[in-house]
């Protein structure tokens, strides 16, 4: 199946079907990795974040104690894989920005600098060979065991629909925060609430598929202009720090910084317009608005069954 939940009156195992889905995803891609190991983590870490967002999702049936367990554990597993990922976007990152800043930088400069990036990113890669990814794999097989003994049996749609109001409301929050004051921090700790509207999305997309889809994929698009910022300001720590620059590139870092700073100004410019309209209602509106699809969604699919929904299931 996709990720995504199907329309019954009572989603448990649905949520549950989508929970080992992503967990066996995981474990499948640790355990077999192919030719390209590397890619084969990156794709892991993707299903525990699906997991993840399928578990806020879901929080208030679960309860805090077996929340955090199962959060904890993915979360864990996840920052076991993610060693050499800031090496490597720190090179995606200059490839991007040498395309955009193609004529204001000598392109030697970029080339240089992205050939010391890249041995950085090798020599954290030989590092993280000793991580044993099927040692995750095995504790991810022992979370999937646990899926069918999460405490879902009272979960309906009013608890999605109280997850993803939810979600929505934090990134009501943290938006206006970051833009207040749009430190790092307060940037990266809104995207995450906006990959969680996100995921979210793509769960409910059978409620409405063309609309839920659209509005995800808008969320989507904000979390990678947050994303791209943040790696960004990575980048930015990283020539500040100085050590191991080549040499035509540490003796003056001004240009660079300044087109790193002008291009993340460019990304939230963009971030803040399209936040404006993703975040356009109040969090009270947001969760009544999704609740009438459901209950719409619901109503069809029993109509379809030829049995009407009795009063609560929607």
């Amino acid at each position: 199946m996709s990720y995504r939940l199907v329309i019954d009156p009572a989603p448990a195992d649905s949520v549950r079907a989508c929970a080992r889905e992503q967990l066996l995803g995981a474990v499948a891609e640790l355990e077999r990795p192919g030719d390209d190991p590397a890619k084969a983590v990156h794709q892991a870490r993707k299903h525990l974040k699906k997991a993840r967002a399928l578990l806020r999702l879901v929080r208030s049936e679960l309860g805090d104690a077996a929340y955090r367990r199962e959060n904890e554990a993915l979360r864990d597993a996840a920052a076991r894989l993610s060693e050499t990922r800031d090496a490597d976007v720190l090179v995606a990152t200059v490839d991007k920005l040498a395309e955009r800043g193609a004529g204001q930088l000598p392109a030697t400069d970029f080339a240089a600098l992205r050939g010391a990036l890249t041995a950085e990113a090798e020599v954290a890669r030989a590092g993280a060979a000793a991580a044993d990814p099927l040692a995750v794999a095995q504790e991810l097989r022992a979370a999937h065991e646990r899926v069918g003994a999460w405490p879902l049996d009272g979960a309906d749609w009013e608890t999605v629909v109280a997850g993803i109001s939810r979600a929505y409301a934090r990134g009501v929050r943290e938006r206006a925060r970051a833009e207040a004051e749009p430190t790092v921090e307060r940037l990266h700790e809104w995207r995450k609430r906006v990959k969680d509207l996100w995921y979210h999305h793509r769960l409910l997309k059978a409620v409405w598929p063309p609309v839920v889809a659209a509005y995800g994929e808008a969320a989507h698009l904000l979390s990678e202009l947050l994303g791209d910022d943040h790696d960004l300001a990575v980048l930015r720590a990283r020539l500040e720090r100085g050590d191991g620059l080549p040499a035509t590139v540490a003796a003056d870092l001004a240009p660079l910084l300044a087109l790193v700073d002008e291009r993340r100004g460019e990304l939230q410019v963009e971030a803040r317009r399209l936040a404006a309209r993703l975040y356009a209602e109040r969090p009270r509106a947001f969760e009544r608005r999704v609740e009438r699809w459901v209950e719409a969604a619901v109503a069809e699919a029993a109509a379809r069954a030829g049995a009407a929904p009795t009063a609560g299931e929607a």
